[in-house]
């Protein structure tokens, strides 16, 4: 299966509600964008409206490779100077102006256009069209690899584990962050040459490596350096992998499903049965496990992990601390439609609830 192969094959528009008025102090754009970052291409409307990143929101990244459209809001910046913006392979539409900043919260999905190249027609259409399919977290809650690993470190305490992670290791192909993440793991401590390795793109990094320069040994104030949205993101990105780890067991045992990998896990995908749907608990410091299969298999995996539900609480950085919550076992796409345009190519249309990946639906309907 071969996906994005132009930026034109992975098309993306936002479903949100948005609640605009006459007046108010932030400004709705529509803000459509090809092989930019959801961050960068903000970044880059920031400076030429000659204001802070901190005064956009926006409900959620994007994927680069990709022709994307999202809404967001801008604070006490006229639509006149948005109108005016011209920077290549970013347009800007204004919606109109509003009370209140745009927030996840105001998220209903996203419609999606998709085409999908050497593959053949799926078996098990009307099984995901009926009961949909796994509701697994895609590749893109891991972002380089190492997310969950630094989420995992930090839970137990273990900050210069985390920090190592975060310097060391990803799976970015890029060659000088390659060189520089090697550089850095055989010359660990040494801080103000590791930084001198590392190319400006790798900001985070950066920010991390100039906390220790002048800290040398306070990991902890270091991985701080990171905004706190990233540093939830890595314990939510573990949740995820157990999440993701747990589902695959309960499925295996429920359905007849083949293994497929997904990201970096091997994953179930039933193909055939009564899929029933059912909430179940994303693993936190509030979460009450029962005797059920799935809680058997979140206990069963915590503990191969070293890892308790109270290691939640994050005691070493509380602040990323996590509850848990709940999520649905299976997610069924809305006007879904599939196109056959050659032997070997597929057109997709469908929508997604948010929080759904587009990416594991295309691994559950076609094969390789």
């Amino acid at each position: 299966m071969e996906i994005k192969q132009t930026p034109e094959d992975f098309v993306v528009e936002e479903i949100i509600n948005l609640k605009t008025a006459d007046s108010g102090d932030y400004t709705y754009f529509w803000l459509t964008k090809n092989n930019w970052t959801t961050v960068r291409a903000i970044k880059a409307i920031a400076k030429k409206c000659r204001a802070t990143f901190r005064r956009f929101k926006f409900a959620g990244t994007k994927d680069k490779f990709a022709i994307t459209k999202q809404a967001v809001s801008a604070y006490k910046i006229e639509p006149k100077v948005l109108s005016q913006i011209r920077i290549k392979d970013i347009q800007i539409e204004v919606i109109g102006k509003g009370a209140e900043q745009i927030s996840l919260g105001d998220l209903i999905g996203n419609r999606f256009e998709i085409i999908v190249r050497a593959v053949q027609e799926p078996k098990n259409t009307s099984l995901i069209a009926k009961y949909g399919f796994p509701n697994y977290f895609g590749p893109q809650r891991f972002g380089g690899g190492n997310t969950h690993l630094v989420g995992k470190e930090i839970l137990k305490g273990h900050l210069e584990q985390a920090a190592k992670l975060i310097l060391t290791y990803s799976e970015d192909k890029n060659e000088l962050a390659q060189e520089a993440r090697k550089f850095a793991l055989d010359n660990w401590g040494n801080w103000a040459e590791i930084i001198k390795r590392f190319p400006k793109f790798l900001g985070l990094e950066k920010s991390v490596l100039n906390w220790l320069i002048t800290n040398p040994n306070d990991f902890a104030g270091a991985i701080r350096v990171i905004p706190k949205p990233t540093r939830k993101m890595y314990i939510n990105a573990y949740q995820g992998f157990l999440w993701n780890a747990a589902l695959s067991e309960l499925l295996k045992s429920n359905y007849d499903s083949v293994v497929k990998r997904i990201g970096f896990q091997d994953l179930a995908i039933p193909i055939e049965g009564k899929l029933k749907n059912q909430e179940l608990p994303i693993p936190g410091f509030d979460t009450k496990l029962g005797r059920d299969k799935f809680s058997k298999a979140i206990k069963e995996i915590l503990e191969s992990e070293g890892i308790k539900l109270e290691d939640f609480k994050c005691v070493r950085m509380p602040e990323i601390a996590s509850e848990g919550t709940t999520r649905g076992a299976f997610v069924v796409p809305k006007e879904f439609k599939l196109e056959k345009l050659d032997e070997n190519s597929m057109k997709l249309h469908f929508e997604l609830s948010k929080g759904a990946y587009a990416t594991v639906l295309l691994e559950a309907l076609f094969d390789g």
